[in-house]
């Protein structure tokens, strides 16, 4: 199962608004996510087509998660249920992102591009927080 589908679903079955913050701020982080996917596909074998269906393949990952998450957990949702479905998932985005991105981004030293994305996915995240 997909940690985001189930995080969504989870917190959309509890909470709609919350739901609906979280599925925006996935949607925004799935854009370089599929680019990241789409984009060396493309160079390895020259076909577009190719690229944008495994694309969308891994992005049916989220939505499977949700539907999954809901056959599996739907008489189970609590507050506290909750709560540690998005601890978990929080913890595993975190871990990502420190264990396997940051040494990456280190590698390139581009300090300056990383701070501006730092700053910008802040802003998008306060923004998506305070706004909807």
């Amino acid at each position: 199962m997909q940690s985001e589908g189930i995080a969504t679903f989870v917190s959309s079955y509890q909470n709609i608004n919350l739901g609906i913050k979280l599925g925006i701020a996935i949607m925004l982080h799935n854009i370089p996510e599929g680019i990241s996917i789409a984009v060396p596909i493309y160079y390895a074998t020259h076909n577009k087509k190719e690229a944008i269906k495994k694309a969308f393949l891994s992005g049916l990952a989220e939505p499977l998660g949700a539907i999954l998450a809901f056959l599996i957990f739907k008489n189970f949702i609590t507050e506290n249920f909750l709560s540690i479905i998005l601890l978990l998932v929080a913890g595993i985005m975190i871990t990502i992102s420190i264990e396997e991105m940051y040494p990456e981004v280190i590698k390139y030293k581009e300090k300056k591009v990383f701070y501006i994305g730092i700053i910008l996915g802040t802003f998008f995240i306060l923004i998506n927080h305070f706004c909807f």
